[in-house]
């Protein structure tokens, strides 16, 4: 679940920052709900809808909503029963220091164009220094080494977003990936289970 903060303040769960050519911070929910851009859930009823039945995975896109994200999925999934990613090394930190049994995942694998992006070639620094229990890595980042890294020094790994068929049995079977993110869950389920 990728979690943005509405203009009004609402924690939804939306991919993009802009919506209908316009940020989505500066939107307020009924707005966005009235602009007839798809279904845009709130987080609290996207993690209703999972509770009792699926893991969580909020992927936290922008700071500054660490704590009401966490104390959400603690209320309606409860301990345990999900994991937070997010780019941002601060939320991080902020998370493990307010809620240290919430597991989190440093994510890693910006466009080569944006800030950071070399850093996440050797990420362990960051990693230890954020205090993240995991990696989630972008499969590109995964393919050229950084896996192994992590791997090495103790960090399972996330790797996102994997839809081509011959990666995802490749990640399926690498004992160091511990969650395959992908946009086609079914595929992935009958590639783990072995069904053609």
């Amino acid at each position: 679940m990728d979690v943005r903060r509405t203009g009004d303040g609402e924690l939804v769960v939306h991919h993009d920052r802009i919506i209908g050519g316009l940020p989505l911070g500066r939107c307020t929910y009924q707005r966005i709900l009235a602009a007839g851009t798809g279904r845009v859930p709130l987080l609290r009823d996207a993690l209703a809808a999972i509770a009792g039945r699926a893991m969580g995975h909020l992927d936290l896109k922008e700071p500054g909503c660490e704590h009401e994200a966490v104390e959400l999925a603690l209320q309606r999934l409860g301990p345990g029963r999900f994991v937070v990613t997010t780019r941002y090394t601060q939320s991080i930190r902020l998370i493990k220091r307010d809620f240290p049994e919430v597991r989190t995942a440093l994510s890693l694998g910006r466009a080569l164009w944006e800030r950071g992006a070399v850093r996440d070639l050797s990420p362990l620094s960051l990693v230890r220094g954020c205090g993240a229990d995991m990696v989630a890595l972008n499969h590109r980042l995964a393919r050229i080494g950084v896996l192994r890294q992590c791997a090495r020094a103790g960090f399972p790994a996330m790797v996102w977003t994997v839809n081509a068929e011959p990666l995802m049995r490749r990640f399926l079977t690498d004992h160091r990936v511990a969650v395959l993110i992908t946009d086609r869950p079914e595929r992935a389920l009958a590639l783990r289970s072995g069904t053609p």
